[in-house]
């Protein structure tokens, strides 16, 4: 989400006349507290007072009561707000907390969900979008900055399939290393860089000795991980409707780096991946069409590899450059800037 906000804001602000608002998190990287984002929204709502635009762009449906007082202080005639997927299911969890949340959405839903535009990350999220309440969803992918630099790509592949994200059930690393790894060669090594968010999911993969548990890489790691993998997996696997893959964006940063992905065929990774052409969906849950997808791909030539890695990232390029998703979030507003937004 920050990373969307921050590079999106970039691009429009090439594109029109650009002013934002902005609640920085803590300096670990962390939130901000309860305290300081009711602060934030208050200020914001009176910057919003008094001020004229083309469009109002809210960055998280969290804040859906900035799109009311834009409505109400009539701001702008256009008001947008940016939907993930997480804030359209988190209110179907257990507890106190998401039955609050779940609350606090459904009045958003009444109060502005006739008069605002949804701007979904995947047609994914834009289905939850619409079983929310929401009348006006349009869909523009999540962006990807391209590589600067461009190693050479017809060498051998490495001994290793690269796993990237966090340790969660729902993102399938354990899954992968219990069901998939038996059934590949035993040369074959499966790396997984990640925070551990679920301490279950995690020790399973401490404990395999086919597992290389890195933590956190810095970026000139990953570009180099990415590249020399003899495959990137996003082997995900369904949570039973309390948490979603909005997009995937892991999908689209490996296939610009130049890795071979392959991810399943599920939620907001149908939007991330073109298959065939930036990679390869596969059927979730499937370990023995994992394992032979990946046995192929162990068969490519040099050549053919190459192939497909430039063929992906020229693909990548048009559909999920920064630039291209600015364009659409454009579209998405409805009519052309003439003030700014």
């Amino acid at each position: 989400m920050e990373t969307y906000a921050v590079k999106l804001c970039a691009e429009l602000a090439l594109r029109c006349a650009l002013e934002t608002r902005v609640l920085p998190g803590r300096p670990d990287g962390s939130p901000p507290g309860l305290i300081r984002l009711a602060s934030f929204v208050v200020k914001a709502m009176h910057f919003l007072v008094g001020r004229r635009a083309d469009v109002v762009h809210v960055g998280d449906l969290v804040l859906w009561p900035l799109a009311l007082a834009a409505r109400l202080a009539r701001t702008a005639p256009r008001i947008a707000i940016t939907a993930y997927g997480l804030d359209l299911v988190f209110g179907r969890r257990p507890g106190l907390l998401p039955w609050i949340y779940r609350r606090y959405l459904a009045l958003g839903v009444r109060l502005v969900g006739k008069n605002v535009r949804v701007i979904a990350i995947s047609r994914q999220t834009a289905t939850l979008c619409r079983e929310a309440g929401f009348r006006d969803v349009a869909v523009v992918t999540l962006g990807v900055d391209l590589p600067t630099r461009v190693p050479p790509v017809d060498r051998p592949a490495g001994d290793f399939v690269l796993f990237i994200g966090r340790l969660v059930r729902r993102k399938g690393a354990a899954w992968f290393a219990r069901e998939v790894m038996p059934l590949l060669p035993g040369t074959l090594r499966l790396v997984v860089v990640g925070r551990a968010w679920d301490e279950e999911e995690a020790a399973a993969l401490r404990t395999d000795p086919r597992v290389d548990c890195r933590d956190v890489v810095s970026a000139a790691d990953l570009f180099t991980l990415r590249r020399d993998a003899l495959a990137v997996v996003m082997p995900n696997i369904t949570s039973g409707g309390t948490d979603v893959e909005g997009f995937g964006l892991t999908a689209v940063e490996a296939g610009a780096d130049g890795g071979v992905l392959l991810a399943s065929g599920i939620e907001g990774i149908l939007d991330a991946v073109v298959d065939g052409r930036t990679g390869f969906l596969l059927p979730t849950g499937d370990a023995s069409a994992w394992a032979a997808k990946i046995a192929e791909i162990a068969t490519w030539p040099a050549a053919q590899r190459t192939s497909f890695i430039l063929a992906a990232q020229e693909t990548i390029a048009s559909l999920y450059a920064w630039p291209a998703v600015a364009e659409r979030t454009l579209e998405a507003y409805g009519a052309p800037m003439e003030a700014g937004c």
